[in-house]
């Protein structure tokens, strides 16, 4: 039988009620929760191993999961399918200067007045390794004489496609595009267009398959033992209960004064209050405090996941202070309280497009783009979205990338009179002078149709007047060049 024949045999389609039963299968027995929005991913995913397993339906493919003996593998390779991460070199550039400031003075510190040399860090959810691989170089360049120290660095995923090519070690330069050049220089070779990264570095790294929502956690990762656990923008996929066992682990797995980093946009607000959240140069982290036992509500007899019901006011009160925060200009708080409106809405639109304006303003373009590109997930008709997405793209002098998504956005709403004037100095950037003096005139045409136009964040926060000018200013360059 060959390929296209077994496609044709197994139906594409993919039942509401086999969507349910295949998302309480992976919420229970990996945590990954996939909403509505996550069902032609689970469609595709599905009738690829249903295929590759050459058998009749989504229903037999349910039951080999279940009970063929080879069912928990195959679990992996669906599992694989699921979780395609996309991360970089030193991502979450704030969180290295606080480790370098704060963190690793105090770990120094710690272990030398209990004469021990070892430091013990946890990448959970580690993708395809950056996150690791770049702890390990920020160890090396940051440790006085890192021979001295025993350095143990465990990265852990479900997905065992990610976890090999972390051990291959090789990377396109998109992978780097956030890294500080000595590192390039220094920890990897380049081969056609593909960059390797030396064994020092690998060998400091050692990558296991492991699921968070799997208990006991095996000794290795738990009881006093780790320094510093990183999971970052993984347990945002969870149920409310499966985040609040993880986290527990978490707190049970750290030594005394350990820190728990989680991504700049998560939050533990209502997840656990065991740890003590501590401030740093405006970014917020989560301290293990020696001695301190705290209450929680987290219970281990917990057998049927129970989904918190999402408080529609609670969101709308804590985006309300995000936005008081955000206009006057206070990003680091507003950062939080988006994070906890995040928490507990996913899709929160306003949310996301609000903290992916806050990272553009403060030049963290990847992260920008990565909320970017989770809201047109969520609603890909969101031309505000697709227009900040094209600003970040432009920012980093990604062009081709870029123009696309503004002509979406106008596309979208032809009177987005900010995406008309950033494809305007685009076209200008790129010598393209006639459609960069269209899309001034389109500024001007805009403006002038509805001339008491309020403008508001997808207008880049620029006034009606500020714009008008940079049309103008636009318009006067090409007349100039023109003569």
């Amino acid at each position: 039988m060959t390929e296209e024949e077994k496609y044709h045999r197994v139906s594409p389609d993919l039942s509401e009620e086999e969507f349910i039963l295949f998302q309480r299968y992976i919420a229970d027995n990996a945590g990954l929760f996939l909403d509505d929005s996550k069902f032609d991913t689970l469609r595709t995913a599905l009738l690829a191993r249903t295929t590759a397993l050459n058998l009749k339906d989504y229903r037999e493919y349910y039951r080999f999961i279940n009970f063929n003996p080879r069912g928990e593998e195959e679990f992996k390779e669906l599992m694989n399918l699921l979780t395609v991460g996309e991360t970089y070199f030193f991502r979450d550039a704030k969180h290295f200067e606080i480790l370098e400031k704060y963190i690793l003075p105090d770990i120094i510190k710690y272990k030398k007045e209990r004469g021990d040399n070892s430091i013990r860090i946890w990448s959970a959810g580690c993708s395809t390794g950056e996150e690791p691989y770049s702890l390990s170089m920020f160890l090396l360049g940051n440790l006085t004489i890192p021979s001295l120290w025993d350095i143990e660095i465990l990265a852990t995923d479900v997905s065992t496609k990610a976890l090999q090519k972390a051990r291959d070690g090789i990377y396109t330069k998109w992978s780097l595009r956030a890294i500080d050049r000595k590192y390039v220089q220094k920890y990897f070779t380049t081969t056609e267009n593909r960059y390797l990264l030396n064994d020092e570095i690998k060998r400091m790294v050692k990558f296991e398959y492991f699921n968070l929502i799997r208990e006991p956690y095996p000794l290795t990762k738990m009881g006093n033992y780790w320094d510093i656990i990183l999971c970052k923008n993984v347990t945002i996929y969870f149920k409310v209960d499966s985040t609040k066992r993880v986290i527990h682990n978490f707190y049970q797995s750290l030594r005394d004064g350990g820190t728990l980093f989680i991504g700049m946009s998560e939050s533990l607000f209502q997840i656990s209050d065991e740890f003590d959240l501590i401030e740093h140069d405006g970014c917020f982290l989560y301290k293990k405090i020696a001695g301190q036992e705290k209450s929680t509500g987290y219970k281990r007899d917990i057998k049927v996941p129970v989904v918190r019901k999402v408080d529609a006011e609670d969101t709308d009160v804590i985006f309300k202070r995000a936005k008081e925060h955000f206009k006057a200009k206070h990003y680091d708080r507003a950062i939080v309280e988006l994070g906890k409106v995040i928490r507990l809405k996913s899709t929160h639109i306003d949310a996301r497009l609000m903290l992916a304006d806050i990272y553009a303003n403060e030049e963290r373009y990847g992260e920008a783009e990565d909320e970017c590109r989770k809201v047109i997930e969520i609603n890909s008709l969101l031309p505000t979205a697709h227009c900040l997405l094209g600003v970040v793209l432009g920012k980093q002098k990604r062009t081709t990338e870029a123009i696309p998504e503004l002509k979406k956005a106008i596309y979208l709403d032809q009177d987005l009179v900010i995406a008309h004037l950033h494809l305007a100095n685009l076209y200008y950037d790129n010598k393209d002078y006639n459609h960069s003096a269209r899309e001034f005139k389109n500024v001007l045409r805009i403006l002038e149709k509805d001339i008491d136009k309020e403008m508001d964040m997808s207008d880049g926060g620029f006034s009606q007047e500020v714009i008008l000018l940079q049309a103008k200013k636009g318009i006067s360059k090409l007349s100039i060049l023109q003569e």
